[in-house]
């Protein structure tokens, strides 16, 4: 289960016991930080909760004094330093040399549905991204206020209700922009004096994972997936290795047509593939099959000399996934046994669903192991408002 199908289950479980919670946000970020902006932590009033906001060391903090912060019912925001030259010594005992904007929200039981959970829970049920775009600074309430949102699903829906309709419309044109590039972003609407902040996030589902095959090898990899917070179906054409009681976690558990194995699936884009039937007619339909989906990640288990075989009685074709065909599949960790084989396969997986070359941290150029955030457009990189960055609206 993954961060945020935690903090529905948890607050699903509050509803029902009739108890109020805080949902906490990481909504931007300075310099360097554990978590990026859009972790969460739900802080449910009997002492419950799930999801951090950074390694572990503010959420005692946050926990302590969210409840009276938000006493009054409306969000705040606050500001937590780890830098040792801005507060005189090492606060929080951290060592990030950075600054974590937080915002707290008190949600009540009784108002249910409420958002961002219920934006959340409909991207991770319907299994596609979705823009939540959230006010985190205002200067003219009659235009927003601080928590005030803009949502914006898949299909185009919007959602979402702002005093300033004007301002409404100019944050949904973004909210398309970041969905189309896949790309959350933190930008500063309008003129100096009414200027508005808001962090677009790009609401993802958790990811997908189709493994075909349900031999012995492919428990450790879907439990593993599973352990991840991983969507994971199980194909297969034989019923005896397709059942729910070999994968009693797989979300899904599929027995295929030998003449049409993906006509029972859904794949969505941004879905890894492997194929691991250990079945020469098995695996050179499937590729056959998948060569035209653009899958994020398509990977064969086996030798290199069964694949060039599999692909040459396939009519070498080529493939639609944007990496092609990974195999022999997994990274070169050295892996032996089927769990350790499982995660380099997961790893490798990880690595092309996140872009990244699936190298040690430690050779990474530019020192920083996160992706380049977008500055909040409006800001100085420490934090200072400069009025020509400003985003026109309309």
């Amino acid at each position: 289960m993954n961060e945020a199908q935690a903090i529905i289950s948890l607050w699903s479980e509050a509803v029902r016991d009739g108890k109020d919670a805080v949902l906490a946000t990481v909504v931007r970020v300075e310099g360097s930080a554990y978590r990026r902006p859009g972790a969460r932590m739900l802080l449910v009033e009997d002492g419950r909760r799930v999801g951090s906001v950074s390694g572990g060391c503010l959420e005692g903090e946050v926990a302590r004094k969210a409840w009276w912060l938000t006493g009054n019912g409306s969000p705040a925001l606050v500001r937590y330093s780890t830098r040792e030259e801005e507060e005189g010594e090492r606060p929080y005992d951290l060592g990030c040399e950075g600054v974590i904007h937080v915002l707290l929200e008190r949600l009540r039981h009784e108002e249910e549905p409420v958002e961002p959970i219920h934006f959340l829970a409909s991207c991770v049920t319907r299994r596609r991204a979705g823009v939540l775009a959230t006010v985190i600074g205002a200067l003219d309430p009659s235009r927003a206020r601080v928590g005030d949102r803009v949502t914006l699903d898949a299909d185009g829906h919007l959602g979402g209700l702002l005093p300033d309709a004007a301002l409404a419309r100019s944050i949904a044109a973004r909210a398309a922009d970041c969905l189309r590039r896949g790309a959350s972003e933190q930008v500063a609407f309008g003129g100096a004096r009414v200027r508005v902040d808001v962090f677009l996030e790009v609401v993802r589902p958790p990811r997908s994972l189709v493994v075909f095959g349900g031999g012995h090898d492919a428990v450790p990899l879907v439990r593993l997936a599973k352990e991840l917070g991983w969507h994971v179906t199980v194909a297969d054409a034989r019923a005896h290795y397709a059942r729910r009681d070999r994968f009693p976690v797989a979300d899904e558990v599929v027995v295929t047509d030998r003449a049409s194995p993906l006509a029972n699936l859904v794949i969505p884009p941004e879905t890894a593939c492997v194929v691991m039937t250990h079945s020469v007619t098995q695996d050179r339909a499937l590729l056959r099959a998948l060569s035209t989906v653009p899958v994020a990640y398509l990977g064969l288990l086996g030798p290199r000399r069964r694949t060039e075989r599999l692909l040459a009685e396939s009519g070498a074709p080529t493939f639609a996934c944007a990496g092609g065909l990974h195999s022999p599949i997994g990274l070169d960790l050295g892996g032996e046994t089927p769990e350790e084989i499982a995660l380099a396969i997961l790893a490798e997986a990880q690595a092309c669903l996140s872009r990244r070359e699936g190298r040690s941290l430690r050779d990474r150029a530019g020192g920083s192991i996160h992706l380049p955030a977008a500055p909040l457009q409006g800001y100085s990189r420490r934090g200072a408002a400069a009025a020509p960055a400003l985003v026109p609206e309309g």
